[in-house]
């Protein structure tokens, strides 16, 4: 599980989650995210967390 947080004084103003949904990567080298909206995410583990969690910031919306 990854959890990505934007705080402001400590205090969190967003945050996705992401659970891996599969042991082996595809064929691609990819494995499956689920986001605590339901949304899939595909990410390859070499790429490195810093890789996924700017894909789970990059689906944060604004409800305005």
């Amino acid at each position: 599980m990854i959890t990505v947080a934007i705080l402001i004084n400590g205090h969190p103003i967003v945050a996705k989650n992401a659970v891996r949904q599969r042991d082996l990567p595809d064929e691609n080298g990819n494995v499956k995210y689920k986001t605590d909206s339901g949304e899939i995410v595909l990410h390859k583990p070499s790429d490195g967390a810093n890789v996924l969690a700017k894909k789970l910031l990059d689906m944060i919306r604004n409800d305005d």
